[in-house]
């Protein structure tokens, strides 16, 4: 066989349709076979209880006669040809019988009891017999018997007619079920041949909803939704590979222009003022190259070691870290208290890092950190006294590479990364953050952790 004829074959032997309609002419088969032969052992069965009640019904009719009196002779002549009468002796001779021949000189059965197929010389048949006790007289047992050819004949028939009738319904079964389950997978194969031509370059096409509502539209439906996820990451993707490439563009861009100018002008750019911006702008991309890297491996679910820490600690020593560098804004760390969480060190120390720049970065003056937990929940806020944010970008602001009109400004050092890292590592965290606005009518970020128990 060749390589295509065995794959086209092994093809058709994996085919659903192939499969299910083999395993249904099986069931249907076997199930057919064995009722058939229980039906045939049934009617065989049924058949000879019927012809022993015949034949017990005749040898009644011939007891009664014998106790009427009536002559051995004239009991046993019946007039039928398939019942066969014997009436015998206390020697066990046959008085009286119906049949000439050997049928006369040789009993049937020469005590009472039932023969099934007894074979008589002389007869081509074979019959069922019954032998009973005579009332009384010179009959000292009533024999009678009915020829079983019938039965055998009638077995025989039905028999034959279940041999042709099986494999005839198998058939009909595999043929149907081979069409039902054609058709009803004939939507399932043009979903597949639309699926096929969706490529990287046709993420917005969708599958056609076959008509109903039963697994096949349901399937369509799941197909389309599916197909709608990949489609918005493919865009959220394309949406941040831009954004990445235009953020890193822009310090890139101003240390070469720094560089052309020094190298044009070299008596009004000195070192020094080209070192400060080289070391300014490389600064702020190598934080800009930090945050991908870590948003990255946030979405790539890399795992972290955890552990049971004092979120507390974490605040005060961020809070002392960027009080270094937070100019004339006051850090008001007085309202920390107490709270466990589990989690990432590292990564909840970027949280409250990045927290605490965007506040200093937006504040008129003073950013309040407090800390408290209750209910089996931490709770950080980050207030500050700026402008806040208005209600239709509380959401807006966490998304990457959103910066606000008033904080597009180079100089403000802001990335448009730090809430959408801050969002990141609260959800790894098994928690959640929130803006409101603050009792100044500045920002208020709320990020709720689960406490340790």
């Amino acid at each position: 066989m060749s390589d295509a004829a065995s794959r086209g074959w092994r093809a058709a032997r994996a085919s659903v349709r192939v499969r299910v309609t083999t395993v249904a002419a099986t069931v249907t088969l076997a199930a057919a076979a064995a009722g058939s032969v229980l039906f045939v052992l049934s009617l065989h069965h049924s058949l000879q209880a019927s012809l022993f009640s015949d034949v017990r019904q005749e040898v009644r009719v011939m007891q009664a006669q014998l106790a009427q009196g009536t002559s051995p002779r004239q009991v046993a002549i019946t007039g039928r040809g398939e019942v066969l009468v014997q009436l015998l002796d206390a020697r066990g001779r046959v008085v009286a019988a119906d049949h000439a021949g050997k049928a006369e000189r040789q009993p049937l059965l020469t005590r009472p009891g039932r023969v099934l197929d007894a074979h008589i010389p002389g007869e081509g048949e074979e019959y069922a017999v019954v032998a009973r006790r005579a009332p009384s007289g010179r009959v000292r047992l009533v024999v009678a018997g009915r020829s079983s050819q019938q039965v055998s004949r009638a077995t025989a028939d039905t028999a034959a007619l279940l041999a042709l009738a099986v494999p005839a319904v198998t058939a009909l079964v595999a043929l149907t079920v081979w069409l039902s389950v054609g058709r009803a997978l004939r939507p399932v194969e043009r979903l597949r041949r639309e699926a096929d031509v969706i490529t990287a370059a046709h993420t917005g096409s969708r599958l056609a909803l076959p008509e109903g509502n039963d697994e096949i539209p349901r399937l369509a439906r799941t197909l389309n939704e599916m197909l709608e996820r990949i489609d918005q990451g493919h865009r959220l993707q394309r949406q941040f590979v831009s954004d990445a490439s235009h953020e890193l563009r822009s310090p890139l861009s101003t240390i070469r222009q720094t560089a052309e100018v020094a190298r044009a002008y070299p008596d009004r750019v000195s070192v020094a003022k080209l070192a400060g911006d080289v070391l300014a702008e490389s600064g702020r991309l190598a934080g800009l190259v930090e945050a991908l890297l870590l948003l990255a491996r946030l979405d790539d679910g890399v795992p972290v070691p955890t552990e049971d820490l004092d979120l507390d600690d974490v605040v005060l020593a961020e809070v002392e870290r960027a009080r270094a560098t937070a100019g004339a804004t006051v850090l008001d760390a007085s309202h920390v208290s107490g709270g466990q969480v589990h989690g990432n060190a590292v990564l909840l120390a970027q949280l409250v890092r990045n927290l605490i720049a965007n506040g200093v970065r937006h504040a008129a003056g003073v950013v309040t950190i407090s800390l408290r937990e209750s209910d089996g929940c931490v709770e950080l806020r980050v207030d500050d006294d700026g402008t806040g944010v208005s209600p239709e970008d509380r959401e807006r602001v966490f998304d990457r590479f959103v910066r606000l009109d008033q904080g597009r400004a180079r100089d403000e050092g802001g990335s448009g990364l730090g809430l959408a890292i801050v969002r990141t590592i609260a959800a790894a965290a098994g928690g959640s953050v929130s803006l409101g606005t603050s009792a100044t009518g500045g920002a208020s970020f709320r990020v709720a952790l689960p406490a340790v128990a």
